[in-house]
Formats: structure tokens, C-alpha cells, sequence
């Protein structure tokens, strides 16, 4: 199968059924069967890495590696790094200081992420806008499309929180805001954007203090990630480093 195939919802699931770490192998830059399938792979697995770190789980987790079908040593050598990575890192959640409810939370926040069709757009432009540019035929720097990427990330990551913590009961934006460790303006603005999206409303006003009720569905943990909870083999949560509230 291409790495172009790999898509971010398989790399995420694999980690909430209880994966260590993700190893993606892609053919050599230049040498995909596709034409540009490992470029696509590759944007998306940096996609996969930031979202990884914004949630507090350790982005070393997941990896790509290229080579070509003829490096057998090669490959015997990066899997074998790999796997010493992730020994060193030790079980999901562990070297992260997360318990076993906050992993199930950051796992679910990133699996959901990753399906936001504004990230799964500009994951899906990468390419064009760092080779061919936009429609005015302007390009991106790595850099451009980095903060691009971080922006975007932080707000589907706030999204997918806010549904987890207020899909089944009225929530105040100060309330978001400290169960979120966020700012009362980056919360109020991405509730008024999720109003604009037809997925939260103010339901009420208590005193002077709207009350919001978020219209999205939520998405359960996997059976797989219960069994794995439920045994306590997943053991406060560590700011994620470059990241602050805008």
C-alpha cells in the first residue's frame, strides 16, 4: 500500500486501540509508484505530529522513514531505532504524566481533530501551495504553512475539547475556559465560530452569564481503549511547549 494511504484517522486510531508508537515506511522523494503519494504522507504524518503534541502526547510516537524497496538494511536499521524510541518512551501515556482518563480524553480530542474538514483541507493543500502555489500562484514556505497548520490545529483541537466537556450539559464560557486551561476569549471566539458552524447556541442566560449548548455529536472511546483503561495499564497533564493562548 502507498504511504499516500496512510491516512491521520488510521494513525490516531491505532494509538486509542492502544499502539506505542506508529511506524510509517514511504518509498524514496521522487521515487513513489503514485507520482507524489510520500509527499502527501509526509505532510500529513506533520499534521499527525502536531496535533500529537498539542494533546500532550509525545510526537516521537509517531515517525515516517524513506526508503526504497532495494534497502533492506536500511529498513532493518530505522525499525529497529524506532522500536528503542519507543522502549525508552515506554507504555502510551506514561513518559506523558497522563492518567488513564486524561489519555482517553487527548486520544479522543486527536482521533476527532484529524477529521475537521478545515484541517483535512489545508492537510490536502500542502503540497500544491508549497510546489505550485495558490490559486494566485503565490507559494508557501515551510515556515508559512507551519503556522498556518498551528493555528488551524489549535482551533479544531478547541473545538473537538469544548464537545467532549459540553455536548451533554450547559456550560458557561468561564467554565470552558478552566476546565480548558484557555483564555475566556479563545474559548468565547471558537464558540461563537462553532455558532456560525450551526454546532453550539446560547440556550439561556443565568444572571449575566450565557449558557451554551453544544450541537455536535461526541464520539465514544473505542472498546479497545476501554479494555486497555479498565486493566490500568495506561498510567496532570504537561503543557505542550510552543503553544500559548492567542
Amino acid at each position: 500500500m502507498c504511504s499516500g494511504r496512510v491516512d491521520p484517522s488510521i494513525m490516531m486510531e491505532t494509538f486509542v486501540n492502544g499502539a506505542d508508537g506508529v511506524f510509517v515506511g514511504a518509498c524514496l522523494l521522487g521515487e513513489c509508484h503514485y507520482t507524489d503519494g510520500n509527499y502527501y504522507s509526509q505532510a500529513r504524518i506533520l499534521v499527525a505530529k502536531k496535533i500529537l503534541s498539542y494533546c500532550g502526547i509525545n510526537p516521537d510516537r509517531l515517525a515516517i522513514r524513506m526508503m526504497s524497496s532495494a534497502e533492506g538494511a536500511k529498513f532493518v536499521k530505522y525499525v529497529t531505532e524506532f522500536t528503542e524510541t519507543i522502549s525508552k518512551l515506554g507504555p502510551l501515556g506514561e513518559s506523558e504524566h497522563l492518567t488513564g482518563e486524561e489519555l482517553s480524553t487527548k486520544l479522543q480530542v486527536a482521533r476527532n481533530a484529524v477529521e475537521g474538514k478545515k484541517l483535512r483541507w489545508v492537510m490536502g493543500k500542502k503540497v500544491e501551495f508549497a510546489n505550485t502555489g495558490n490559486v494566485y500562484g503565490e507559494k508557501f514556505t515551510e515556515h508559512e504553512l507551519g503556522r498556518m497548520y498551528d493555528e488551524v490545529i489549535m482551533d479544531e483541537c478547541t473545538i473537538q475539547e469544548i464537545i467532549l466537556r459540553g455536548e451533554d450539559t450547559l456550560v458557561s464560557v468561564k467554565e470552558l475556559a478552566k476546565s480548558l486551561g484557555a483564555t475566556p476569549y479563545r474559548i468565547l471566539r471558537q464558540l461563537v465560530d462553532m455558532r456560525r458552524m450551526g454546532m453550539a447556541e446560547i440556550e439561556r442566560v443565568e444572571g449575566k452569564t450565557p449558557l451554551w449548548r453544544v450541537r455536535a455529536e461526541g464520539r465514544p472511546p473505542s472498546s479497545k481503549l476501554v479494555e486497555v483503561l479498565n486493566r490500568g495499564e495506561c498510567s496532570n497533564v504537561l503543557k505542550p511547549q510552543g503553544w500559548t493562548d492567542k
